[in-house]
């Protein structure tokens, strides 16, 4: 096993939150215009928005953040839709736990804590330990 110095671990990392920054503005976005634009109820409102931000995650995280295009597309694919049904289920549960005690704070910020909460507690060391991880034969 080679050793990776705390600078590759810190551009990775970095990578990740630009990745993950991307898809939160598609989360966001697509939680925004359900809510105001369709009336949409929230927390149906934030399924939708985590499906689009998830697909913003995978193929980032795939190319930029782990560079992990030589790897088993179809393992990376399965062990991804794995772990994000597990985050989509915090992040939901998370949410409708938030929502009603967040008193004035709008739901798209009890969303994106909650969603942050859940990428550096579950999201990102799944991804980056078992999702994205090479093989020794995909190197």
């Amino acid at each position: 096993m080679i050793r990776e110095s705390l600078a590759s671990r810190a551009l990775r990392f970095g990578r990740a939150l630009v990745v993950g920054s991307g898809a939160t503005v598609v989360d966001f976005s697509v939680l925004t215009t359900c809510i105001r634009a369709f009336g949409v109820a929230p927390t149906t409102a934030r399924l939708p928005a985590l499906l689009a931000g998830a697909c913003v995650q995978f193929l980032g995280n795939r190319s930029f953040t782990f560079r992990a295009q030589r790897g088993s597309l179809p393992r990376q694919v399965r062990f991804f839709v794995a772990t994000e049904l597990a985050a989509l289920a915090m992040n939901f549960m998370l949410f409708r736990w938030l929502a009603p005690h967040g008193g004035s704070i709008p739901p798209e910020i009890v969303s994106f804590a909650g969603t942050f909460f859940v990428f550096v507690a579950f999201a990102y060391p799944m991804r980056r330990w078992v999702v994205f991880r090479l093989r020794d034969n995909e190197r």
